[in-house]
């Protein structure tokens, strides 16, 4: 092999090794963890879920990394501090646990650490058509709805008035959580976190009525006081109107209301001045007979003259003789 062969393959036998150089030294970097570069810190994690109202040991924490710099704040650097401490909300594997998740120290475990102070958990009987299908959960926010019976001019006295609002829900039955399967047969009851004041409105509509659940947006917190729905309404009646009588209803529909019909002027007048002064008794003069016509009439009769009065209206049937008829004054 002569030289003129020989010096190409050298030189790219080594241009070869340098390229095949520079690329592992571009993977070798490219494989360096970022979190090697990192500054990292350890904070108290959980190893599995864990239900709420469970109370911490040891063997449910160990300790994860986190960056520094977005450490969540109320965590905890050691494990210790957080055995027998009550949780008050569902955590899942690998989840830093915060102060705002459990209960104060010294709480006892169960459903009694789920409570704030303050607050009180109520029970409300449910079935499918009231417990919104059977589709809340633990975690949920719903209004409660009933219908009472009030006095009043409304058909029937029926009123649907939203009572409370924006209550969580707590258990459904007696689960607390979500993780796991979902039981087969429908929850008989919901148990929400309630006010006193509310957990006596609670217990009072459930002695008069069934409530009814209204599940909610979680992130939907505005109480607007539902004003309540008569019948009345329904029907377009407003609540201060009487509603009238079959006979009544059927004239103003006919004959449309008399109140809002325009009034004359005059005749307003008139009423008024009517309602103001005393009437006048009338004068009722008693019937006079009109005063008799007569015409003077001479009778001859065997050759004597005389002068008689007639009257012109006919007074009936002229009978007898002259007698009857009178002579003028100062006639013979």
């Amino acid at each position: 092999m002569n030289m003129k062969t020989m010096i190409p393959l050298v030189i790219a036998l080594v241009l070869g090794v340098v390229a095949a150089k520079m690329g592992k030294d571009m993977m070798s970097k490219g494989k360096t963890d970022p979190a090697a570069s990192m500054k990292l810190t350890k904070v108290a994690i959980v190893k599995g879920d864990i239900a709420p109202g469970s109370v911490l040991q040891e063997t449910d924490l160990t300790l994860g990394n986190f960056p520094a710099e977005n450490v969540p704040q109320g965590t905890f650097p050691t494990t210790a501090e957080l055995v027998n401490r009550v949780v008050t909300t569902q955590l899942v594997k690998g989840q830093a646990i915060l102060d705002t998740l459990l209960a104060p120290r010294g709480a006892s475990g169960g459903a009694q650490a789920m409570v704030p102070p303050g607050w009180r958990a109520v029970t409300l009987e449910v079935n499918e058509v009231n417990g919104v299908a059977g589709l809340l959960a633990p975690g949920c926010r719903v209004d409660v709805v009933q219908t009472i019976r009030v006095k009043d001019n409304d058909a029937d006295g029926m009123m649907a008035k939203t009572i409370v609002e924006n209550l969580r829900v707590i258990a459904v039955g007696r689960r607390m959580t979500t993780v796991g399967p979902e039981p087969e047969q429908l929850a008989r009851s919901v148990t929400i976190l309630a006010t006193q004041e509310q957990s006596e409105v609670l217990d009072l509509a459930s002695r008069l009525g069934t409530p009814r659940l209204v599940l909610r947006n979680t992130l939907d917190d505005k109480t607007l006081g539902g004003k309540g729905v008569t019948v009345a309404s329904l029907r377009g009646v407003r609540k201060d109107e009487q509603e009238p009588s079959s006979v009544a209803g059927a004239f103003l529909k006919i004959f449309g209301d008399p109140s809002t019909r325009p009034s004359n002027t005059r005749t307003d007048k008139t009423d008024k001045a009517d309602k103001t002064t005393k009437p006048e008794t009338a004068k009722v003069e008693a019937p006079t007979s009109p005063e008799p016509q007569y015409r003077q009439v001479e009778i001859i009769r065997a050759g004597a003259s005389t002068n008689v009065r007639l009257p012109l209206a006919p007074l009936g049937p002229m009978t007898g003789g002259a007698e009857k008829l009178e002579p003028v004054p100062g006639t013979r």
